[in-house]
């Protein structure tokens, strides 16, 4: 569904909605990169001694407890040299400061996360995926300008801005059940821009007939 996505380009990921997905994107990319899991509680390659074949080529970092979650990232990074870190269920303050230092090494970061965009951007403790937000008090003319640009009622001398780059270029939205079904946003930066100005976001709809395994794209 999103091999183009995974092979014709180096962004980092992340899937909203459904987690288990991120064990055929690992298995993929292990093909032909260097991929490490961070697996808390071993819910991605099994709690046995030999990993789950999902895993494919990846080699994985067992986690004991959430807690250590951030900290087995960081320590992947600097002893194994990933091109690839994936994650499953990331979700806290913590893992967004390991993620963001991931991100400025040069590894490629592929996650999984519960929720959609519009409810992580309200989320204060992880929107730091997308950049985090900042609100910034505008001037007079400012706000007016803007009052004029939106048509709206009132003046609003506070904007909620975008404060960074996003550690995740790509969102893919999925809901339990309809895996056939996949909502890609290609770039996070300017869907997050768009909703904090009240506007509508490009979202492309890719989904595959069960009976012949045709890809769509709307």
């Amino acid at each position: 569904m999103i091999k183009d996505l995974l092979r014709e380009t180096k962004k980092s990921i992340l899937f909203l909605g459904e987690t288990t997905i991120v064990r055929a994107v690992t298995k993929i990319l292990s093909r032909e990169e260097n991929v490490f899991i961070v697996d808390t509680s071993n819910e991605i390659a099994g709690d046995g001694d030999i990993p789950h074949h999902c895993m494919g080529d990846a080699r994985r970092m067992m986690v004991k407890s959430l807690q250590n979650q951030a900290g087995v990232m960081i320590e992947c990074v600097q002893n194994h040299t990933p091109s690839v870190m994936v994650i499953d269920e990331i979700g806290r303050t913590r893992e967004v400061e390991a993620a963001q230092t991931s991100r400025n090494c040069g590894v490629r970061m592929i996650a999984s996360a519960h929720g959609d965009l519009r409810s992580l951007i309200k989320n204060k403790e992880i929107h730091g995926f997308l950049g985090g937000l900042e609100t910034v008090m505008l001037g007079d003319a400012e706000a007016k300008g803007l009052q004029k640009k939106n048509g709206s009622k009132t003046i609003n001398k506070q904007l909620t801005l975008r404060a960074a780059t996003p550690i995740f270029d790509i969102i893919i939205e999925l809901k339990r059940g309809r895996l056939h079904e996949w909502h890609v946003i290609e770039d996070t930066a300017k869907a997050v821009d768009n909703i904090l100005s009240g506007q509508m976001y490009d979202i492309q709809k890719r989904m595959s007939c069960i009976e012949s395994g045709k890809i769509y794209v709307e």
